[in-house]
């Protein structure tokens, strides 16, 4: 859910001042080679020093891997997941954002079936009800750039009903509506600007288009075919798994993690419903490394990492793809909802991924992962 606006721009100085050290990447890191995208518990030194000091600073809970070239160098959990269970390298987390790729995926997919066209308006697949004049000049492709010109949805209406950062259907149905009546706030296509609510538009094409509700669409065209069988997508009645983490936020007062009951944004299943492990989400990774996958043509995912529209100047994550912030070489992007924060980081160059998911709404997952992204680059004496 977090807007990368907000929270990007001191990560983006450290970006560009670890840039130089590209060229001497991963230098005399000794991987651990895995049998495919496997995750179990591998601990480098030099990272699990750094991931201590955060849970020790930072206060972070949660879990986070570190490969290269699909060989894991780090991989390890930190803190509670539950008030009486540890997390471990295989517990479930809420990703809220990271979504976002896998809806423009859906998206992508339907535009290779010719079912959907990326510069035709988005009145041409959405449901009837959700259909405004105001949004004809409207494309899919503005809706999966951020750069639609439809304002997100406001922060404080009466008829808000919001469980755990989730909304319900008739809260959905709300948000949209109050959308249909506002003005763009610029020409689409003219400037970016981070929407929440685009995404859970573009959750709406896929059902109307394919007939299907969003979760079962994304499971059975996604998440199966990708072999991420321990991910699920919160939806409409959404049930915690035994494994999957609870939300916490940290508490001076109490000087312990508390369950985060505090009140945010709505979350929607298309913009922020996917709930996955480490090991489920380096699977997915082999979608941007030419890995043997079947749910998107070359061309289409080249098209997803591909620069979109401008969101600033200099930095290595300048532009906005489909789902994804992209640079000439790194791929990212961020995720907040109630009690849960989570941050990726790809390199393409060196293959390199830093994951960090945190069920835990204090620390700071971007600014840790490139702190072990620093790490990551810098050769060791």
């Amino acid at each position: 859910m977090a807007n990368i606006r907000t929270h990007m721009s001191c990560p983006v100085r450290v970006l560009i001042a670890i840039s130089a050290l590209f060229v001497a990447a991963c230098a005399g890191i000794k991987p651990v080679r895995t049998h495919g995208p496997m995750v179990r518990e591998v601990s480098d030194s030099r990272f699990d020093a750094y991931l201590q000091e955060m849970v020790e600073r930072e206060h972070f809970t949660g879990a986070a891997l570190i490969t290269r070239g699909g060989e894991v160098v780090h991989a390890k959990a930190y803190g509670q997941a539950t008030g009486s269970s540890a997390n471990e390298v295989d517990t479930k987390f809420h990703v809220a954002s990271i979504t976002k790729q896998f809806t423009a995926a859906a998206v992508v997919q339907l535009v290779e079936k010719g079912m959907v066209k990326l510069d035709s308006s988005i009145n041409s697949y959405l449901p009837p009800e959700y259909r405004s004049e105001k949004w004809d000049a409207v494309t899919v492709h503005h809706l999966l750039s951020h750069s639609s010109g439809i304002e997100d949805y406001a922060v404080f209406r009466d008829y808000y009903r919001v469980t755990k950062g989730f909304c319900s259907d008739d809260t959905v149905d709300g948000m949209v509506r109050e959308a249909m009546s506002k003005d763009l706030q610029f020409v689409p296509g003219s400037k970016y600007s981070y929407t929440n609510l685009g995404y859970t538009l573009l959750g709406f094409i896929i059902e109307h288009q394919t007939k299907t509700r969003y979760e079962e669409y994304v499971t059975d065209n996604l998440l199966d075919p990708m072999g991420m069988t321990s991910s699920t997508i919160h939806g409409a009645g959404h049930i915690p798994a035994v494994d999957e983490a609870a939300g916490f936020r940290w508490s001076e007062e109490r000087g312990k993690h508390v369950p985060d009951e505090t009140w945010s944004l709505p979350a929607t299943a298309p913009d922020a419903g996917l709930v996955t492990t480490l090991e489920d989400f380096a699977k997915w990774m082999r979608i941007y490394t030419a890995g043997e996958q079947t749910i998107l043509s070359q061309g289409s995912i080249k098209l997803m990492s591909s620069p979109a529209i401008q969101i600033g100047a200099g930095g290595p994550l300048d532009s906005m793809g489909y789902g994804l912030y992209v640079g000439s070489r790194l791929i990212g992007h961020s995720g907040r909802v109630v009690g849960f924060s989570s941050q990726f980081i790809f390199d393409r160059e060196t293959q390199s991924l830093i994951v960090v998911f945190a069920n835990d709404a204090s620390s700071d997952p971007q600014q840790i992962a490139l702190g072990l992204l620093t790490i990551l680059l810098t050769p060791k004496p």
